[in-house]
């Protein structure tokens, strides 16, 4: 019986085609607001967060624009943050996630341009700002998000496009490349077994591809109920790797910024401690020494790429939690929206 997760899975690529033209005329609008700004400023939780990751290394890559991710208890009390030349991005998938008005409400206070993302524009997040980006989504039903993630994603691109000036390379196809990975996931077969660490699964990248891990860590923390960590490689290396063993198993994602040298070396870090590795990479780049790879085909330019990967970790989290006879839509222990933190 197909569940919810899996039907969301399937339906991001139309909605990613559904929203993009208005969604670049929302992205444009937003643009405009931040004429001026020195840096931004990101306000975000779950996978919001986690695409607000991509956005700080997209936007420095392609912009060279310096975005920080607000710790948004900060912002809780009477005293100002100073915001002096700031963007402000808020991303919030239902509108209603606890401390984003209060981030607008600085913002508001000092005069900064403050832009929301979200997938309902009646939301209280919404209504406390001028500009808005919508996702639309239409209600995701399962409690792990799938398509309110990849239309972030998007909508974040097309805030970078709109700030550059000029065409995002990849743009364009992405719904194709969404649809054709996500196509190819749900029927391929996943070292499954090997995932299903009973000690674990630590997910390693870098870059773009750290936003990657942190999702499908989360993904699969929501979904199978396995103790999932994700780690930037730079950290892992410098000690982590240390507290995993025998019994956990290694999932590198392999984006641009992470070099084969890096690679090898935080694989190698993982076969000392016994762990399992599998490595996620496109057929671009060469085959790792590993226990097990998941192989997609070659996608570009790096961004994209992000997302394919994402899509990937979608399916694996559905996979290891039927393999696990979870309740796939329900995630037991956990709410679609948090109020109280």
């Amino acid at each position: 019986m197909t569940t919810i997760f899996e039907e969301e899975i399937i339906s991001q690529a139309d909605i990613l085609r559904r929203r993009a033209r208005e969604g670049a005329q929302q992205a444009a609008a937003a643009a405009a607001t931040w004429d001026g700004i020195t840096h931004g400023v990101v306000a975000a939780r779950g996978s919001s967060d986690n695409a607000a990751i991509m956005f700080q290394y997209l936007a420095g890559q392609e912009l060279g624009l310096l975005v920080a991710l607000a710790a948004t208890s900060l912002y809780e009390g009477e005293t100002l943050i100073g915001l002096d030349g700031t963007g402000v991005l808020v991303i919030s998938q239902s509108g209603r996630t606890p401390g984003m008005i209060e981030v607008l409400r600085q913002a508001r206070a000092q005069g900064r341009p403050a832009v929301v993302i979200t997938n309902d524009v009646n939301s209280p997040v919404a209504t406390a700002s001028d500009t808005v980006i919508d996702l639309c989504a239409g209600p995701e039903e399962a409690i792990a998000s799938s398509k309110t993630f990849s239309t972030t994603w998007q909508a974040l691109a097309q805030l970078v496009e709109a700030l550059k000036g000029t065409s995002l390379e990849g743009l364009d196809v992405l719904p194709d490349v969404v649809e054709r990975v996500s196509r190819w996931a749900l029927s391929a077969s996943m070292p499954t077994s090997i995932l299903n660490a009973p000690g674990g699964l630590t997910v390693v990248g870098r870059g773009i591809g750290f936003a990657v891990a942190s999702e499908i860590a989360l993904k699969v923390r929501e979904v199978t109920g396995i103790r999932a960590e994700a780690f930037a490689a730079a950290d892992y290396l410098h000690g982590p790797s240390g507290a995993d063993g025998a019994q956990s198993t290694l999932l590198l994602v392999l984006t641009d910024e992470l070099t084969d040298e890096i690679a090898t070396s935080v694989l190698e870090s993982c076969r000392q401690m016994g762990m399992g590795t599998v490595v996620l990479r496109t057929s671009q780049r060469a085959s790792c020494e590993c226990d097990d790879e998941i192989l997609i085909e070659a996608v570009t330019p790096n961004w994209v790429l992000g997302l394919a990967q994402v899509i990937v970790g979608q399916v694996l989290a559905l996979r290891i939690g039927e393999l696990r006879h979870r309740p796939i839509d329900t995630s037991p222990g956990l709410n679609k929206v948090t109020l109280t933190a």
